[in-house]
């Protein structure tokens, strides 16, 4: 287990939330009066509560265990259990994420079960299952867990959820991605499985172009776009270089090979051979800081832009060997979707206060892993009051449900065609817990604002 996750999670105290229920004197009605009947339907399950629940795989009358892998779940031991999977990665290029994002997800449902769970139940992740960003590997995963769960809190990785999303629509499982691939809000693209959260690439990478030209150097004439193969990178190329189209600029390089045959030196070398005014990455943060750090070693340090995820707060911590580079004023970021850890919601403020019970840390994969949750507890609540709770119900239910999250993103009806095209943007600075100050907040520059949405995924 990573020293994240054998660090545990400390059950807190939370306030009860006391709903009082007013009512007033029943008034005599003289004239026969008829009551509507509204009919319950899964198509439409928000109308009223249901009497009978219907579970299935991954639901339990059993209440959840105490504790997963060493980790609490703050379960009520008086109710029953729903059962999450987790297909995350700890070995591959998202290591350095993996566990803090699991660690914000394990903490928002101990804080979401302390706050009443979901009607009759509690809500319990299992085990998570190392993909190592790998897609064949991520199938494993999931054929070893898919039984055992009623929808899953994560699966990491745009290429590697889109292997395993024939077996999930053959099994009616729903689950969160860890990735903002455009494709997410377009239900023929994600089969209705997808409960997606937050901005997406391509969107990002548009406004990245425009804001950098806008906002710090409209002299910008030659860009470079390095990527990891797939709808990760692929989206945001797609994205930047719509926006390079838009304003007139040349793409004098793209390099994009898969994650697995991604070459720093080939990297470095584009940026040393083929100078460019800036580049635009969407690689992994342990790739950025070799191709940063090599490229300055040569004397190249060009504006960079980075994609969300190419990003980690470590990189401007006292006595890492880059910070300085990461703060020179070259390097700026894209946010993962969502305000960054400071920001004044009260999802935000619910997180900050759950958060600093568990670990002394802020970085923007904790922001994500929390906040991706909220739509996934959106989902359950209107299945459970639908009356259905099989992985059927839950499906079904996620297909129209309006969502809300407590302020840190706006209230969104899931399964629409749309796609959010606002971008937080912020430079690497050491002196703040998030490790960026934002610089944009729901940027939205030309290209993205022009662009048809409606006209489907970017890449």
């Amino acid at each position: 287990m990573n020293s994240l996750r054998k660090r545990g999670i400390i059950i807190f105290s939370i306030l009860s939330l006391v709903i009082v229920a007013c009512g007033g004197a029943e008034e005599e009605v003289v004239e026969e009066t008829v009551e509507e009947v509204v009919e319950e339907s899964l198509d439409s399950p928000a109308v009223t509560t249901a009497t009978n629940i219907t579970t299935g795989k991954g639901v339990s009358e059993e209440p959840c265990p105490a504790e997963i892998g060493g980790v609490p779940t703050g379960a009520d031991p008086s109710k029953g259990c729903i059962y999450l999977g987790l297909l995350n990665d700890y070995s591959g290029p998202y290591a350095p994420a993996g566990p803090a994002l699991e660690v914000a997800q394990r903490a928002f449902w101990l804080w979401a079960n302390s706050a009443g769970g979901i009607g009759d139940y509690s809500v319990a992740i299992r085990e998570g299952f190392d993909t190592g960003y790998n897609p064949q590997k991520h199938l494993e995963g999931y054929v070893s867990m898919k039984d055992d769960v009623a929808a899953l809190a994560m699966s990491l990785g745009t290429p590697q959820t889109l292997f395993i999303l024939d077996e999930m629509d053959k099994d009616n499982m729903i689950g969160v991605p860890m990735s903002w691939w455009s494709g997410w809000s377009y239900k023929s693209a994600d089969k209705g499985l997808i409960i997606e959260f937050g901005s997406q690439y391509c969107a990002d990478g548009m406004n990245g172009v425009d804001w950098l030209l806008a906002n710090i150097n409209p002299g910008v004439k030659t860009i470079g776009i390095m990527a990891f193969a797939g709808d990760y990178g692929s989206d945001w190329a797609a994205g930047v270089t719509k926006a390079a189209e838009a304003n007139g600029l040349e793409v004098a390089w793209t390099y994009a090979p898969p994650s697995t045959e991604f070459d720093v030196a080939q990297a470095v070398g584009l940026l040393v051979t083929q100078p460019v005014d800036a580049y635009f990455p969407a690689i992994g943060a342990t790739q950025m800081a070799q191709v940063a750090g090599g490229a300055a070693q040569q004397g190249i340090t060009p504006l960079a832009m980075l994609a969300g995820p190419s990003f980690n707060s470590a990189f401007v911590q006292e006595g890492f060997a880059l910070k300085g580079l990461f703060e020179s004023g070259a390097i700026y970021a894209m946010g993962l979707g969502v305000a960054p850890y400071e920001a004044d919601t009260p999802g935000h403020a619910i997180m900050r206060a759950t958060m600093s019970q568990i670990i002394d840390s802020a970085n923007s994969f904790l922001v994500a892993g929390w906040s991706s949750q909220y739509h996934l507890k959106g989902v359950l609540e209107a299945a459970y009051k639908g009356g259905d709770i099989s992985r059927a119900g839950i499906r079904r239910a996620a297909a129209n449900v309006t969502v809300e999250s407590d302020g840190m993103f706006p209230a969104r009806t899931l399964g629409q065609d749309r796609a959010d095209n606002a971008a937080y943007i912020g430079i690497p600075d050491g002196n703040v817990p998030s490790g960026q100050t934002v610089l944009a907040s729901k940027y939205t520059g030309p290209s993205a604002g022009s662009y048809d949405w409606e006209s489907g995924p970017c890449s």
